[in-house]
């Protein structure tokens, strides 16, 4: 008895893409783009630059077309520093099953974290240790 695979008799939505793209475009609506690893704050406000939506023309850099655009020089030496993944959610819609009725694929709107690239980072030289322990009250002031 030969096996009926669900590839060969069923087939994706006609509407397919359209379903992508409206989830994409209410998953970017909704949520951040950027998936943070750790709990950190940047200790000054984000550049205007990063503002600037990325350039597309075939003129442009990789710098231009970056999420946030940069600048780099040639590193003279090793510096040690790491690599930091960054990471997005990305909306993608998952194939669960096949309607044997309609013999189309069925789907369901899921995020998935991908890693986009990575940015250079210092080695930290000791564990974190909280802010308290930072700043003493004068005697007296509890």
């Amino acid at each position: 008895m030969q096996k009926l695979f669900a590839h060969s008799i069923c087939h994706d939505p006609v509407d397919i893409k359209t379903q992508l793209l409206e989830w994409f475009q209410e998953k970017a609506v909704t949520s951040p783009v950027e998936v943070i690893d750790e709990d950190w704050i940047p200790p000054s406000p984000e550049p205007e630059i990063c503002r600037d939506l990325p350039k597309s023309q075939s003129e442009s850099s990789v710098m231009q077309r970056a999420l946030c655009p940069w600048q780099w020089k040639k590193s003279r030496g090793i510096s040690g520093s790491y690599c930091m993944p960054i990471k997005r959610e990305v909306a993608v819609l998952k194939r669960i099953l096949c309607d044997p009725v309609t013999k189309r694929f069925e789907y369901i709107k899921s995020v998935q974290t991908i890693t986009v690239g990575c940015h250079s980072v210092l080695p930290r030289t000791r564990n974190a240790s909280h802010l308290s322990a930072h700043y003493r009250l004068p005697q007296g002031d509890y």
